[in-house]
């Protein structure tokens, strides 16, 4: 008999999400280093074991027998893998290949699979064999921990193969959707459900009669305003901190009693403040940033649930941060402002916030709410002028003689027509920082991208200095 179940809310705003506004295809890149040639055969090998893990990977998206909603039921042959190799794209252009996997075809969702793998060329660097592959993801199965942990498991399954080593693969279960577990604390009551259903009518409103703004976009107006021809797509710049950058970074943060990610999300919002306050004295002091962020949900859920899980357990939630006019050397004032920015995300997650996008999606109709942002004005831009997707720190046990070493992971999720100005997506391993920012030629251009980025990093190497 087939696993089956129906999506739950966030599951359907997922793939609402795609089929209305294109949003939220998610492509990541796996850099790997190796003393040998990677095997075709043993790649497939360990792309098979991996259908047998993860049941979601089995999956399409049908409508229920009942007409009780969309369901996700497995395909008729739950092996197949949608896997190609480039012949044109080598791995020393990664960035390239996985900006293609961003903008590239949609699933084939009646039939499935809702994921694909792509291999790049091989290339030698430093002497060592250096593969990347590309792994793309509907969204509704799956969050950036999930790809994470899956691709960990790759690099196992990988290393025992190629050793001739018997790999027994642990079956994970079929699981239902987040709300499941969080029904406790994310059901919303009777006060929240006349409040959020209020407040999705009066946006309804507001879409109709007013043209959103947005501050960042009011200086720099969409390049697509002057060059209606641009391509609309998602684009990345990705960078790395090394090691003793990124340690030297955690111990500043530990000094100065602040998250990590209250330091980026300082270093980021300090970044906007300044490229706007160059362009336009007369902004009020502090210039309020507009931002939004993703909240992993496992650590809320009961049972709880572990990071090895593969699904949708993510949230989000927005966050407004005064940034004041600063000189760029102020250290004091950048410390107490990344000590803000961790303070007012600690406040909202133990105040319930982080829970009440779920809540919302349980009172709105969500094919109208996708459509909602399904509009040209601003390029499909709000309020908010960045994303910050901070996936934590992690470690990656691996042996000496382990045929294949990790050399870096990169992320990016489509959001060419709709979304936020600059993406943030970055993920710490082995103490080394990796970071991809997304933008949109057809929102802004590739050198105010690279202008934030590149200043984004230099205040969080300056602030850390010893």
């Amino acid at each position: 008999m087939r696993l089956s179940r129906r999506l739950g809310k966030l599951e359907q705003v997922l793939f609402e999400r795609e089929k209305t506004n294109n949003w939220g295809t998610v492509s990541s890149v796996l850099l790997l280093d190796s003393t040998q040639e990677l095997s075709l055969d043993l790649l497939k090998r360990a792309l098979n074991l991996l259908t047998k893990r993860y049941p979601l990977l089995r999956m399409r998206v049908k409508d229920s027998a009942d007409n009780q909603g969309l369901c996700f039921e497995e395909m008729e042959n739950p092996e197949k893998i949608d896997f190609q190799v480039s012949d044109t794209i080598k791995a020393g252009n990664w960035t390239k290949g996985l900006e293609e996997e961003l903008n590239s075809y949609l699933f084939d969702i009646e039939n499935g699979p809702l994921w694909r793998v792509k291999l790049l060329g091989e290339i030698t660097k430093d002497g060592k064999f250096r593969n990347a592959l590309l792994f793309t993801f509907q969204h509704v199965i799956c969050d950036a921990l999930s790809i994470f942990e899956l691709q960990k498991y790759v690099m196992r399954i990988l290393s025992s193969l190629h050793s001739g080593k018997h790999f027994e693969v642990e079956c994970l279960p079929f699981r239902p959707p987040l709300e499941t577990f969080i029904s406790r604390v994310a059901q919303p009551n009777i006060f929240e459900r006349l409040l959020f259903s209020t407040s999705f009518m009066l946006q309804k409103l507001k879409v109709s009669f007013f043209k959103p703004k947005n501050s960042f976009l009011s200086l720099y107006p969409p390049v697509a305003n002057t060059e209606p021809s641009v391509t609309k797509k998602t684009c990345l710049l990705t960078r790395a901190l090394g090691q003793e950058e990124t340690e030297r970074l955690i111990q500043s943060c530990k000094a100065n009693r602040c998250t990590v990610h209250g330091a980026i999300t300082a270093s980021t919002h300090s970044a906007i403040a300044g490229i706007m306050q160059r362009e336009r004295k007369d902004f009020k002091n502090p210039l309020s940033v507009k931002s939004s962020y993703s909240i992993n949900m496992r650590k809320y859920c009961e049972p709880t649930v572990n990071s090895t899980e593969f699904g949708a357990f993510v949230s989000a939630t927005e966050l407004s941060i005064a940034v004041p006019v600063s000189n760029t050397n102020d250290m004091q004032g950048f410390w107490n402002l990344a000590g803000q920015c961790t303070r007012e995300v600690h406040s909202q997650i133990k105040s319930g916030k982080h829970r009440n996008l779920l809540k919302f999606y349980q009172c709105v109709d969500i094919p109208t709410y996708c459509k909602m942002s399904n509009y040209e004005h601003n390029q499909g831009r709000r309020s908010h002028i960045c994303n910050i997707n901070n996936y934590g720190s992690h470690q990656l046990p691996q042996a000496e003689n382990s045929s294949f070493k990790f050399a870096g992971t990169y992320l990016g999720v489509q959001a060419a027509k709709t979304g936020h100005i600059f993406g943030n997506n970055l993920m710490t391993v082995d103490n080394r920082l990796y970071w991809a920012v997304e933008y949109f030629p057809h929102v802004t251009t590739k050198e105010q991208a690279e202008e934030f980025f590149n200043l984004s990093l230099s205040i969080l190497k300056q602030m850390s200095i010893k």
